[in-house]
């Protein structure tokens, strides 16, 4: 028990930064953004364009899977298609700008390429299931329109750690206690010593218990450069780095709550399905994994930022469980 309770304050300070950043944009989003720009750039109306925009933007931008959730929420409240909003959670958490130099230098050329390839690809693919899966809204979605008499701190403060972490506090509290008990319970090196050299069985074993882990584009490069070195194939690692960073199970419920159950499932398959063709192709490409190196360690060694962040979240958290937002923004002097 000591065991599943400190693995789980660790991977919620592992996360915290990223979250406590996430949100801090989505509020600034709220905030700062017209409803009218986000209708014409990611609407239920922009189509292909409108998917297109979300995955230029989501692929360079070096948040995980935790910080693009808040990200995602806020613009889907604030009138961004369904189509659009999940090409924006597949494409984001597979790579970043700072991920696709560290597997360069880890995984070499063909990985650094290929990740944020497939990340592009994905999403692309992802938006357009999941708008004809979930069907896309006959109108900007509706939402409160908070009457914000100010864009400074306290508005965007109020949107983000009240409104929109108000709005996903159970599902990742949720995601947390199960991201918790897969990582006491599965062994780092499970994969490799169990499917070594048999690829159809070590893909899809990959994925399926890469899903319900937390593990962020950049955590997860030495790991797979480590399952490389212990013979896992570079298409096993590589659904293991798509399908790692892409989905946990506090994504996939946040996700449901934002598209829908329907495009949830199209959510999940399209990146599955992508993460099993690309690792298949990447098994294709001749000296593949040839540059990979050892890192030095996979852990992610946890900073007084991670903590202290972990004790704001948390405390916001217990806050919106304990007294949810009922009630729109409103500054104190028209109160």
């Amino acid at each position: 028990m000591n065991d599943i309770l400190l693995a789980f304050l660790h991977v919620f300070a592992m996360m915290a930064p990223w979250l406590v950043f996430g949100f801090l944009m989505a509020g600034i989003i709220a905030v700062w953004i017209p409803r009218s720009w986000v209708n014409r750039t990611m609407g239920g109306r922009s189509g292909l364009s409108g998917i297109l925009r979300a995955v230029a933007i989501g692929v360079p931008l070096p948040i995980c899977s935790c910080g693009v959730l808040p990200i995602a929420a806020g613009l889907r409240k604030h009138g961004a298609g369904k189509g659009p909003t999940a090409a924006l959670l597949v494409s984001t958490p597979q790579t970043g700008i700072d991920s696709i130099l560290a597997t360069y230098a880890l995984m070499g050329p063909v990985f650094a390429i290929a990740r944020p390839v497939a990340a592009a690809l994905t999403g692309i693919v992802g938006g357009m299931v999941v708008s004809a899966v979930g069907g896309e809204d006959a109108e900007p979605v509706k939402v409160e329109e908070s009457p914000v008499v100010s864009r400074g701190l306290q508005a965007i403060f109020w949107q983000a750690y009240r409104r929109l972490l108000g709005s996903v506090a159970q599902p990742l509290a949720l995601g947390l206690a199960v991201s918790a008990l897969v990582t006491v319970l599965v062994p780092d090196n499970f994969f490799a010593e169990a499917f070594r050299g048999n690829d159809w069985i070590a893909m899809p074993v990959m994925a399926l218990v890469g899903f319900p882990m937390y593990v962020c584009s950049t955590a997860s490069i030495p790991i797979a450069a480590s399952l490389v070195l212990k013979g896992v194939s570079p298409g096993a690692a590589f659904v293991f780095l798509m399908v790692g960073p892409a989905m946990n199970a506090m994504s996939l419920t946040t996700v449901s709550a934002l598209v829908g159950r329907k495009a949830a499932i199209a959510y999940l398959v399209t990146i599955l399905a992508g993460a099993l063709l690309c690792g298949t192709v990447i098994n294709l490409i001749p000296g593949a994994a040839s540059a990979t190196t050892l890192a030095a360690s996979a852990g992610h060694s946890l900073s007084w930022v991670h903590w202290v962040s972990a004790a704001f979240l948390a405390s916001m958290m217990v806050y919106n469980l304990v007294r949810p937002v009922n009630m729109p923004y409103r500054h104190p002097s028209k109160q």
